[in-house]
């Protein structure tokens, strides 16, 4: 556990990058796009590298963004809390997940998603659905694997 990223969590602070951010300080970047096809638009999330938070901090300090837990958030049958909610920009959402004693354990970033506004969970994954229409699938032992998929 880094003490630095559990600080920063007990402010309710996470990079404010596509990533996934992890207890240790380890992040995934991720590339969230989507492709346009004759059967409409489809969205994915692709993870890009692994780096740091003491390496991105090293090159911006500024990297820290406040946010919002949406107050449905909601426990695990093993204890474990998933929160989501927002950014401080409105089109920002963000998916957590804790031990039971609100220890960070990891926490994902999206710049361009919206809010998350309700969630629930799913076949073993946590199952997030932003204010833009799209669902998140988030697998709850290898987070970047996400799947992205348009409410009907």
């Amino acid at each position: 556990m880094n003490n630095n990223i559990q600080e920063h969590w007990s402010k309710s602070e996470i990079p404010g990058l596509d990533a996934i951010l992890f207890q240790d300080g380890t992040m995934i970047m991720i590339n969230f796009y989507a492709v346009t096809t004759k059967s409409g638009k489809r969205h994915y999330a692709s993870p890009i590298c692994e780096t740091t938070a003491q390496s991105v901090e090293k090159y911006n300090s500024g990297v820290w963004r406040e946010i919002q837990p949406h107050p449905a958030s909601f426990t695990l049958p093993d204890g474990r809390k998933v929160y989501f909610g927002e950014g401080t920009m409105g089109q920002e959402g963000f998916v957590a997940l804790t031990e039971d004693n609100d220890q960070l354990i990891w926490a994902l970033f999206c710049t361009d998603s919206n809010p998350f506004v309700s969630g629930e969970f799913v076949n073993g994954k946590i199952r997030v659905y932003s204010t833009y229409d799209l669902y998140f699938n988030i697998d709850i032992h290898t987070p970047e694997k996400i799947t992205i998929e348009a409410e009907e």
